[in-house]
C-alpha cells in the first residue's frame, strides 16, 4: 500500500498484520455486474482480511464470514458491557438496599418494553424506585432519624 492508503496500513497494523503477511489486491471493474479482484501481494488465505483498493480509488478489506461474525460478537459484547456499566452506575446513584435486587428488576423492565433507541437508565431506576421505594435507602428518613439521635 502507498502512503495514499495509510488508512489500509493503519487498520492492518492495528490488527496485528505485518507488511509482509499482509494481502493486498485490487479492484477493477469488468461490467455493470462483474469485478475483477486481483491480488498484488501475499496468499490466498481468509484467516486475515484482505486490504485492497478499488478502480475508483475507495479503500475496502475483504474478510471471510467467520471473521465478520467474530467481528459482530465482539461488538454486541462490548455494547453489552457499555451498557451494563450505564445501568450499574445509574442503580448506584440511587443507592440501594440490595444491588441484585434492583439490577434484577430494571431488567425485567427494560426487556419488558420495546425501545427504539438506547433506554433512559436515569428515568427507569427513577421508576423503579417509585414504584419500588423498599429497594432503597430512604436518605430523607436516615437524615431526619439521624437528627433526632443527635
Amino acid at each position: 500500500m502507498s502512503e495514499r492508503h495509510k488508512k489500509l496500513d493503519d487498520i492492518s497494523s492495528a490488527l496485528g498484520i505485518s507488511k509482509a503477511k499482509r494481502t493486498t489486491f485490487k479492484l477493477e471493474q469488468i461490467d455493470e455486474k462483474e469485478m475483477k479482484l486481483t491480488i498484488n501481494k501475499g496468499n490466498i488465505d481468509l484467516a486475515n482480511p484482505w486490504f485492497g483498493v478499488s478502480s475508483s480509488g475507495e479503500e475496502c478489506a475483504l474478510i471471510s464470514a467467520a471473521l465478520f461474525e467474530a467481528l459482530l460478537n465482539s461488538l454486541k459484547n462490548a455494547q453489552k458491557e457499555n451498557f451494563e456499566l450505564k445501568l450499574e452506575r445509574s442503580i448506584w446513584q440511587h443507592i440501594p438496599v440490595d444491588f441484585g435486587d434492583v439490577w434484577s428488576v430494571a431488567i425485567n423492565e427494560i426487556k419488558s418494553k420495546k425501545f427504539k433507541k438506547e433506554p433512559n437508565l436515569d428515568q427507569i431506576i427513577k421508576k423503579i424506585k417509585r414504584e419500588h421505594p423498599n429497594l432503597f435507602v430512604d436518605m430523607q428518613n436516615l437524615i431526619h432519624t439521624n437528627k433526632e439521635i443527635q
